[in-house]
C-alpha cells in the first residue's frame, strides 16, 4: 500500500475495533503503526502516524474500562498522552488542516483533564480555540474544565469567575455556529447542555459578570515593570488562576497561598510556631517569582551590563553567547527545574512519606524505595490535584524511571545536568544552524541555540508554576477531609 492508503486502512481498523471492543484488532493496529514507521513518511504523515497511534490507545483505554475508573497508573493513558504529544509538537503539525489540528490538541486538553491536569488543559484547549474559535470540542471540554478548576479554588470571587467562563465556553459550544468534528453530536450537546443548567443554578452569572472586572488591575509604575507584567500575563505566568483565562490585567498578581493546615499539638513537642511547610511554600513562591523575574530580564536585555566590561575570553568561532542576560536566563532555568524537587520534599514532609532527603526528586517521590511501583497510599487516595501533580512528574525524564508522557522529557533532563554538572554551550540564535549540527550532543557537553534555551526556560517556568498550583490544590484537598472526617474536634486558629 501507499503511506495514504496504510494510513487509511489502520484508522479503519482501529474505528472498527473500538466498535466492536476488539483488542486484539488494536493491537495489530499499534503494530502496524510502528512497521509504517520505518518507512521515509511525509511530515504530515508522521504527525498522523502519532495521532492514530494515540486512538489506538484511548481505544485500547475505553475497552480497559479506564476512562471511567478512578487510577492513577495507567500504561494506556501514558501512551496515549505521549504519542498526542508527539504529534501537537511535530515540525509537520502545521501542515494538517485546521480541523485534525483542533481534534490533535483537544483530544490531548481532554486527557490532560481526565488525569488532574485542568491548569495544562486549558492552555492547550486554547491553543485549538486560536486555531478554530468556533471548534465546538475544544469549546465545551474547555467549559467542563474550567469548571473542574472552578472547584478547586477558594478565593469565592476567583471561583465565581472562573465558573462564569466555564458556563460561557459551554454556552458556545451549543451555539449555531459551533463547529462539530462528528455528524452523531446531539448526545454531547445534551452534556453540555446539562453542565450549563447545572452552573446556572450554582452561580448568579449576570452578577458575576457584572463584577469581574477582569481588565482592571496593577500596571505598573515604570515602562520596563509594564513590560514585565504583560509577558508574566502572556505566558500565563503570574501565579493567579485568572491567569490561566488569558492575558487579563486582574491577573497580575500571584496570589497563591497554601490553606490553613491543622496540626495536633502532640505533632511536633516543644514547638509552637506554625507548621514549617508555610515558610517552606512561601520561599518556593518567592524562588519561583525571582526566577520569572531574571528570565525575563535576560531574554528581554540589549544592553551590554557595566560586569561584563573588561571580561576578557577566548573566540572559539561558534558565535557563544557569554553575558549577564545569558546567565539570567540558564539560572531561571535552572531554579525553576530545582523547584520540582522542592515541591518533591514538602510532598514527603506533609504526606509523611519518611523518604531520605537526599535521595526524594519530583520523579521518584510517589514510588516504593529503589522500585517503579506506586506507594499505596498514593494507589488509594481520590485526592484529583494529587493525582494531577503525579502525572505533571511524567513531564520529566529520570533515568531509573523512564516512563514519560513529554517529547522533550528528556531533552529538558539533559540541559538540566549540563547546566549544573557539565557544559552546556550557548549559541546566538541565528547561528544555531550555522554551528550546531542535527545532534547537539557530543563527547564534551551539549549545544543549544539561545532562542532555544529561553523558549525550553518558559516552559520549565510554566511547569514549577503548574506544581506549585496542584501542591497547594492537594493540601486543600487533604485539610477539607481532615475537617469533614473530625467535624466535631476542637480547633484553635491562629489568624
Amino acid at each position: 500500500m501507499s503511506d495514504d492508503e496504510a494510513l487509511e486502512h489502520i484508522g479503519r481498523l482501529i474505528d472498527d475495533s473500538c466498535d466492536a471492543a476488539f483488542e486484539r484488532g488494536l493491537k495489530r493496529a499499534l503494530y502496524l503503526l510502528d512497521e509504517l514507521s520505518k518507512r521515509p513518511l511525509s511530515e504530515e504523515n508522521e504527525v498522523l502516524t502519532e495521532y492514530f497511534r494515540a486512538n489506538a490507545w484511548a481505544a485500547r483505554s475505553q475497552i480497559a474500562n479506564i476512562q471511567q475508573s478512578w487510577s492513577w497508573e495507567s500504561v494506556e493513558l501514558q501512551e496515549e498522552m505521549l504519542a498526542l504529544t508527539r504529534a501537537a509538537n511535530h515540525s509537520g503539525f502545521t501542515t494538517l488542516d485546521k480541523g485534525r489540528r483542533c481534534q490533535i490538541l483537544t483530544n490531548r486538553a481532554n486527557l490532560l483533564n481526565r488525569v488532574g491536569r485542568s491548569i495544562d488543559a486549558i492552555a492547550c484547549w486554547d491553543e485549538a480555540l486560536r486555531i478554530d474559535p468556533h471548534f465546538a470540542m475544544a469549546l465545551g471540554n474547555r467549559g467542563s474544565g474550567l469548571r473542574d478548576y472552578a472547584g478547586m479554588v477558594d478565593d469565592d470571587r476567583e471561583r465565581a469567575i472562573l465558573a462564569l467562563h466555564a458556563y460561557e465556553s459551554l454556552c458556545k459550544a451549543m451555539a449555531p455556529d459551533a463547529v462539530y468534528d462528528t455528524p452523531n453530536f446531539k448526545p454531547i450537546v445534551t452534556q453540555f447542555k446539562d453542565m450549563v443548567n447545572e452552573l446556572g443554578r450554582a452561580v448568579n452569572v449576570d452578577a458575576v459578570r457584572a463584577m469581574q472586572n477582569l481588565d482592571q488591575g496593577e500596571q505598573g509604575r515604570s515602562k520596563v515593570e509594564r513590560a514585565y507584567r504583560q509577558w508574566c500575563l502572556d505566558k500565563r505566568l503570574f501565579l493567579c488562576p485568572l491567569n490561566d483565562l488569558g492575558p487579563y490585567l486582574a491577573a497580575a498578581t500571584d496570589d497563591l497561598m497554601l490553606p490553613g493546615i491543622r496540626e495536633r499539638f502532640d505533632e511536633r513537642p516543644g514547638d509552637y510556631s506554625p507548621p514549617p511547610i508555610i515558610g517552606f511554600f512561601s520561599q518556593m513562591k518567592q524562588e519561583y517569582v525571582s526566577a520569572r523575574y531574571m528570565l525575563f530580564e535576560g531574554m528581554s536585555s540589549t544592553r551590554v551590563h557595566f560586569s561584563d566590561r573588561g571580561v576578557t575570553l577566548t573566540n572559539t568561532l561558534d558565535y557563544p553567547l557569554y553575558s549577564l542576560a545569558s546567565e539570567r536566563v540558564r539560572t531561571a532555568f535552572r531554579i525553576a527545574y530545582s523547584l520540582l524537587d522542592k515541591i518533591a520534599f514538602l510532598i514527603d514532609r506533609y504526606w509523611k512519606l519518611g523518604k531520605e532527603p537526599a535521595h526524594i526528586s519530583f520523579k521518584n517521590v510517589w514510588m516504593v524505595e529503589k522500585k517503579q511501583r506506586l506507594l499505596s497510599q498514593f494507589e488509594e487516595s481520590n485526592n484529583w490535584p494529587l493525582l494531577g501533580l503525579y502525572w505533571l512528574s511524567k513531564e520529566l525524564f529520570d533515568d531509573q524511571l523512564k516512563q514519560i508522557t513529554s517529547a522533550d522529557a528528556r531533552e529538558l533532563h539533559a540541559i538540566r545536568n549540563a547546566l549544573e554538572h557539565t557544559y552546556l554551550r550557548v549559541s546566538m540564535g541565528w547561528a544555531k544552524p550555522f554551528t550546531i549540527g542535527p545532534s547537539n550532543t557530543s563527547s564534551f557537553g551539549i549545544a543549544i541555540g539561545s532562542d532555544e534555551l529561553e523558549s525550553k526556560a518558559i516552559r520549565v517556568m510554566q511547569i514549577a508554576r503548574s506544581a506549585l498550583f496542584h501542591v497547594s490544590f492537594a493540601i486543600r484537598q487533604e485539610e477539607r477531609k481532615k475537617f469533614h472526617d473530625n467535624p466535631e474536634s476542637i480547633v484553635g486558629s491562629m489568624p
